[in-house]
């Protein structure tokens, strides 16, 4: 957060200025109107600080070209406006970012409030105000949104009416708003809850699940084709070794990137799990169960240590990632020395997560509510985790079709550099037995190899090999990557032998 209000102290002191804007996105009137509500900033005061970051990466790229590199100038200008133009939008997009994550985390809990609140209408006296039920409901839960609702719950105190309170209400989450509209046209009554069973983040899903074997080509296309082009650069010395070096972490930070834009998937369904390692998968995969068995047991109308305790009972045998946890938590029940709430904040320290504590903060809400009918409730939650995995066995599957392909590509990256990189003592016998003076092809040749040289420029393709394998492996959360990448650059350092010994042979 103190990261945001730099960024907008920053923005804000273009304000007074009259210089040129750098617009990247047509903001509609909804995120108009939340980067001035939420953030008071305006849209133009960002555009122009985008269009001073351009100008200072440009001349930062472009100055340090000229120094150190012997690209044509019309390359250079090319690729330095291309830099700036990634890091001004990067600087442009950060409120736009803030909101869309914001809108996500939102929708993600969105689902649980409407379970919880259907709880409230379900229990609540009859002649109880549902609209400030609801708002206090949502002031209770920890997210941003709620400092908001707490300040409308004060202004009801000094005589605001909650309804039009509600109805000038605009949150990032534009799911969110249509929930609380069609509540207000419901004038709070219940209603039919798998109207809303296709949120707005499985929707993103379904999206990204199409989209991500294009965008698994493009990272491949970066992947395998920048090292090759640099092995073409050093093989007609068009950068010097300073350029050479700093061309690692500008590699390692280009495919970070491009792998958190295009293949990191950063939806937050709850129901869904970012890795697919095993340990993980079986941890919710058991907890899942646990609440399943809890549910049944509370609906025998028993109270909820009671059923907390049954449920293991019955599961233990087949637990064993969550045996400790829960097996602790079990004895400070039986010792009576912990109440209820208490357990479930315990189990949400020892599983850290968020989801877990999405989950578990909901269950807690649902029995302080009502334990009877919270098993209904659990099991609605269940039936949405379930439907979140589905969408992740289509993932999961699409990325069991990409392995082949990765490992394939793995392998073949370093016989291609080995055998390229192999080239260089060709050249080297060629500069020593030349006279080339004042010709074109000095251009070219304007460092000496020697055995410093190719150490550096052998680490420097080493460096880009094992970067490339990472990410490679990152897409499919292979978790066993030193192997693959040690191998990988075996296989480089052999070919790269060969391929010298034998060109120096044929000479």
């Amino acid at each position: 957060m103190k990261n945001i209000e730099n960024y907008i102290k920053f923005c804000n002191k273009f304000k007074r200025y009259k210089t040129p804007k750098l617009k990247f996105k047509e903001l509609d009137e909804r995120y108009q109107y939340l980067y001035r509500k939420l953030y008071n900033i305006s849209e133009v005061d960002i555009n122009k600080a985008s269009f001073f970051i351009f100008m200072s990466c440009f001349f930062v790229s472009f100055s340090f070209s000229l120094l150190f590199t012997t690209f044509n100038v019309l390359i250079i200008i090319l690729y330095s406006i291309i830099i700036s133009l990634v890091f001004s939008y990067r600087f442009n997009s950060v409120i736009y970012k803030d909101i869309f994550k914001n809108e996500s985390q939102l929708n993600s809990i969105l689902y649980i409030i409407k379970i919880d609140f259907s709880l409230i209408q379900k229990t609540a006296e009859g002649y109880s105000d549902k609209c400030l039920n609801f708002i206090k409901l949502i002031k209770e839960y920890n997210f941003p949104i709620s400092d908001y609702f707490k300040t409308i719950f004060k202004r009801i105190h000094e005589g605001n009416s909650p309804e039009k309170e509600l109805f000038e209400l605009k949150t990032p989450s534009t799911d969110f708003d249509n929930y609380i509209n069609i509540l207000l046209i419901n004038k709070f009554e219940i209603y039919d809850f798998d109207n809303f069973t296709e949120s707005s983040l499985e929707s993103q899903f379904k999206i990204y699940l199409r989209q991500i074997q294009s965008k698994i080509s493009i990272l491949f296309f970066i992947g395998l084709f920048f090292p090759i082009g640099l092995c073409f650069l050093i093989l007609f010395q068009l950068i010097n070794m300073f350029f050479l070096l700093f061309f690692i972490p500008f590699f390692l930070f280009s495919l970070n990137l491009l792998f958190k834009k295009f293949l990191r998937n950063q939806n937050y369904l709850v129901g869904l799990i970012n890795d697919f390692s095993g340990k993980e998968r079986i941890k919710f995969k058991e907890f899942l169960m646990f609440l399943r068995s809890f549910a049944s047991n509370l609906k025998s109308n028993i109270s909820p240590e009671i059923a907390f305790l049954k449920s293991y009972n019955q599961n233990k045998s087949l637990i064993t990632v969550l045996k400790k946890p829960l097996k602790e938590d079990i004895s400070y029940l039986l010792n009576f020395s912990y109440s209820f709430n208490e357990i479930i904040k315990l189990l949400k320290s020892e599983l850290k997560s968020w989801r877990y504590t999405i989950i578990l903060d909901a269950i807690s809400k649902y029995i302080e509510k009502n334990a009877y009918y919270s098993s209904d409730k659990i099991l609605e939650i269940l039936a949405t985790i379930y439907n979140h995995q589905r969408l992740e066995r289509k993932l999961e599957n699409i990325l069991k079709g990409e392995k082949f392909k990765i490992f394939f590509f793995i392998f073949l990256l370093p016989i291609i550099i080995g055998a390229i990189s192999g080239f260089f003592p060709f050249f080297t016998i060629m500069m020593n037995n030349l006279d080339l003076v004042g010709s074109f092809v000095n251009i070219f040749f304007q460092y000496s190899s020697n055995l410093y040289s190719i150490g550096i420029i052998i680490l420097v393709l080493i460096s880009t090999i094992s970067i490339t394998s990472n990410y490679f492996l990152k897409i499919i959360y292979y978790d066993r990557k030193f192997p693959i990448i040690f191998s990988s650059n075996i296989i480089f350092i052999l070919t790269f032998l060969i391929s010298s010994i034998n060109i120096t042979n044929f000479f």
